[in-house]
């Protein structure tokens, strides 16, 4: 199993929840499942938002804590298993994208410029042909 998508990880926290509610006989902490998977806060808790989200667990918040209670894990297979693309990612991916067809518009306007300015060119050439060399068009 891939442990750094949202699927993995989701997998981690939940059974941490198990370990953890099973050796204090309590509901973790945040805090608790951080210190046993080795992983930052803002990340255990931005799993368990999405987790909340799709009602695998429910989180209740104190002042100084939140502990976290499994409410039906079977939701953890509804999570994709394919790695999640964050957004910043993908608005990155866009942006690059943007640049690159504003990039090909910019060149194809360029070619187009210097396509005009030879016909230009070439129409006064010939102007002036025909002005400097009267007896030539005759």
């Amino acid at each position: 199993m891939n442990y750094s998508s949202l699927y993995g990880k989701s997998h981690l926290i939940v059974a941490a929840v198990r370990v953890l509610e099973y050796q204090a006989g309590a509901p973790p902490t945040i805090e608790n499942i951080c210190r046993l998977l080795s992983i930052s806060a803002e990340e255990v808790l931005r799993i368990c938002r999405k987790l909340k989200e799709i009602q695998a667990i429910d989180m209740v918040e104190t002042i100084d804590e939140i502990r976290i209670y499994i409410t039906d894990h079977r939701k953890l297979e509804d999570i994709p298993i394919q790695d999640e693309i964050s957004s910043l990612e993908s608005e990155l991916m866009k942006f690059k994208k943007a640049k690159e067809e504003q990039k090909k518009k910019i060149e194809s306007l360029q070619a187009e410029h210097l396509e005009k300015k030879k016909k230009l060119h070439e129409e006064l050439e010939k102007k002036l042909k025909k002005e400097f060399n009267p007896d030539s068009s005759r």
